[in-house]
């Protein structure tokens, strides 16, 4: 399945602006949002305009995606643990966002709250660059 223009505009604003729930984008959030852009062919300079005007910005919209395939949704739900618990402290904004997401997109919340309570490697950032699930559908 590949990924069409909407979803990849959806899994970048849904990231951008889960990186954002806690008031600041660390440095660890900017490398896996750059990254992600990459990923998904957007210009560096629009990805990094994006970060910068985030929290200003009225053109980026704060409802949670509705992707077209709930694989696609469960893809961004595991990037975004990714890029939460790299934090020291994981907010709690940022786990009700992940989980209005999976709500929209019909995810069961039990596969959600399995998925939170793992604290094993396949969510740390051991390996640079990190590796997205949505690469798998590009």
């Amino acid at each position: 399945m590949k990924l069409s223009e909407l979803d990849k505009s959806n899994y970048f604003r849904a990231m951008l602006l889960l990186s954002g729930k806690d008031r600041k984008i660390s440095t660890s959030e900017r490398q896996i949002i750059n990254q992600l852009g990459e990923k998904l062919g957007f210009e560096k300079s629009f990805t990094s305009s994006a970060m910068n005007s985030l929290f200003y910005n009225e053109n980026i919209k704060n409802d949670p995606p509705v992707f077209s395939n709930p694989e696609i949704a469960k893809s961004f739900i595991r990037d975004g643990i990714k890029l939460i618990i790299d934090d020291p402290q994981i907010n709690q904004e940022e786990v009700d966002w992940i989980s209005t997401v999976a709500k929209v997109n019909g995810v069961q919340d039990n596969w959600l709250s399995e998925l939170l309570s793992q604290k094993d490697a396949q969510f740390t950032f051991s390996q640079e660059p990190v590796r997205l699930e949505i690469e798998n559908y590009l």
